[in-house]
């Protein structure tokens, strides 16, 4: 069973950010041209705010080189090298491709540009320039760079110069962040009226480096769901519903966290607490009776239930009264993979009604058997980090973190469930398409039981409220990067601890 999300819903009042591919963004440019806005006073809009940008870097600005391509990409650097030099700057450009291949705002743009003083340059070499601008190729590249174009690239990299890059730099996929053979690595990028995925993702935004989005009178028109992608911003926080004055511990709502085996108590402990700490009322833990004493004296908040280790299944009519007194559910953060585990998992997914997060090894446990998926007729999120998506995918992890967001997508779809894939940069994707990409992250989040934490923010959320306009994983993920940058700050990236994020989780909900 699959929660319906319309992007119409999160359009309501203040819109969340949007993220375009480079297909929308193409759309979006002949729209708006149709629109009764030309195509060149498009260009020229994008030059100034290039320009602008680029002024008020503070940079070292005494000899910029624009370094332009054959398309349209390369018409923005050449307007932008022309606004420049109108302005008293010492300003080259060097021509990077074949003639017969400009575009014809590009060749109209060189018309104009050579009426003014601009330098055209055949060459370049390190050193030479204090700033240049790569106008080589905007966010339509899909294929790898190679010859003039890849010598180029490199040349620039090579430069010392510091890098400005108009839209996207030269060589990144806007759609997936993937290096098309070789990229520019950018100190700055200048995009116009959204940003894109290969803004965000990985390697792209190493390469990206500070990003400046410049309204210049695009607008894209709203998308079908199955297209649209979404970026989360601290505002989006106020869309969590509001804590009643009046309420209770049991009307601030009630989760079941059934995680932790014999050997493994950490991560029950830490997602119960992170549950928590979003401000449900209660949180019962469904646990290895060797984990009562442990469990008592970490989260001595929580209500805790057992079941024994040569059990081959727990009784059915206690996880189903259990299932009755919860409002969501979270099972899988350290509850291994043996054979009760498996059992456990089973009945569960039989006898289940209550929105709920699957984490950990209920995944690595849903991989080893198919004909479970089957079982699923509630609300489901997953929550897996690369090396649990390998496994329930079959991909390798070097495929799914070159397309995080095609992989999620795909998935979601065809399972029917809410997909929160996790990594340096998270995506979230619901089963009708729409995706958000999580950009809060931290390396501070690089550490064992970070992921528990987020599982267990992500089940608070889902128990307080169903009919959130985003997806809980996705809110509990922009809250959990938060979290993460929070607690670097008191300590450092290198130092935190999950259980650090716990006392930061109050700070933002």
């Amino acid at each position: 069973m699959e929660e319906s999300f319309s992007a119409a819903a999160f359009l309501k009042g203040e819109a969340m950010e949007r993220i375009l591919t480079a297909c929308q963004m193409q759309q979006a440019d002949r729209e708006t041209a149709a629109d009764g806005l030309p195509a060149m006073v498009l260009m020229e809009r994008a030059a100034l705010s290039a320009a602008d940008v680029l002024e008020d870097t503070g940079w070292d600005l005494d000899r910029i080189l624009v370094v332009c391509g054959t398309g349209n990409n390369g018409g923005d650097g050449a307007a932008a090298a022309r606004l420049l030099a109108e302005r008293g700057y010492k300003v080259f450009v060097y021509l990077a491709g074949n003639p017969e291949k400009y575009s014809e705002q590009m060749r109209s743009q060189l018309k104009i540009a050579e009426k003014y003083p601009v330098t055209f340059v055949n060459s370049f070499e390190k050193g030479e320039y204090t700033v240049i601008i790569d106008a080589v190729f905007g966010v339509g590249l899909s294929r790898p760079v190679r010859g003039i174009f890849a010598e180029t690239v490199e040349q620039i990299n090579r430069s010392g110069s510091k890098v400005l890059a108009i839209d996207i730099p030269s060589g990144v996929d806007s759609d997936t962040g993937e290096i098309l053979g070789t990229a520019v690595r950018a100190d700055l990028t200048v995009t116009f009226a959204y940003r894109k995925p290969g803004h965000l993702l990985y390697p792209g935004a190493a390469l990206a480096g500070t990003v400046v989005v410049k309204k210049i009178g695009i607008y894209a028109r709203e998308a079908e769901d199955r297209e649209t992608i979404y970026c989360l911003e601290e505002r989006d926080l106020k869309r969590l519903p509001g804590r009643d004055p009046a309420g209770n511990k049991g009307t601030f709502r009630k989760v079941l966290v059934i995680a932790g085996c014999g050997t493994i108590c950490g991560a029950a402990a830490l997602s119960a607490r992170a549950a928590l700490r979003t401000g449900i009322g209660m949180v019962k833990v469904f646990t290895s009776e060797r984990n009562r004493t442990a469990m008592s004296v970490l989260l001595p908040e929580a209500l805790i239930e057992t079941w024994e280790e040569n059990e081959a299944e727990p009784e059915a009519d206690r996880l189903s009264a259990m299932l009755s007194w919860a409002d969501a559910v979270l099972i899988g953060p350290g509850l291994g993979v043996s054979a009760f585990s498996g059992n456990l998992l089973r009945s569960f997914l039989k006898r289940n009604h209550l929105p709920c997060v699957m984490d950990a090894d209920a995944l690595n446990l849903m991989a080893g058997d198919e004909t479970l998926w089957n079982e699923i007729n509630f609300p489901c999120t997953i929550t897996p980090h690369i090396g649990e998506m390998s496994r329930l995918t079959g991909l390798s992890p070097a495929e799914i973190k070159a397309r995080p967001l095609e992989t999620a997508r795909a998935f979601a779809a065809r399972r029917g469930i809410i997909c929160h894939l996790k990594d340096a940069r998270s995506v979230t994707c619901t089963p009708d398409g729409i995706c958000w990409i999580t950009e809060s992250g931290t390396s501070a989040l690089a550490t064992a039981g970070s992921g528990d934490v987020l599982a267990g923010i992500t089940a608070g959320l889902l128990a307080q409220d169903c009919e959130l306009p985003v997806p809980a994983a996705a809110l509990a993920a922009y809250v959990h990067g938060l979290c993460g940058r929070q607690a670097a700050a008191k300590r450092s990236e290198a130092s935190v601890n999950a259980g650090d994020l716990l006392d930061e989780i109050g700070e933002f909900l």
